[in-house]
């Protein structure tokens, strides 16, 4: 399968504009269609965002962009404490 090009070009450039980060929130259809994103991932991208960007092939790193330009990433808080604490009883 062929790399989605057109999104992880989208991706990038919503990373470095927040105009078209804005746009991307607001109208992402629209913003699919400018970037030339293929009809095929453009219907995938209308459902479960998780699981279109596995479909489609989306590097790992550009997911967690998109979700989160899209304001679907939902990361648990962790805390390095516990590790730390750790390293500092076996000194």
């Amino acid at each position: 399968m062929r790399p989605p090009v057109e999104l992880h070009r989208l991706i990038s450039a919503a990373m470095r504009s927040s105009d078209l980060a804005a746009q991307l929130r607001s109208n992402p259809d629209e913003v699919y269609v400018t970037w030339q994103v293929p009809e095929w991932q453009r219907e995938l991208l209308s459902g479960d965002l998780w699981s279109a960007m596995e479909q489609i092939g989306v590097h790992p790193n550009l997911r967690f962009k998109f979700l989160a330009l899209r304001g679907q990433l939902q990361l648990k808080s962790v805390s390095v404490a516990p590790f730390l604490d750790s390293l500092k009883a076996r000194h």
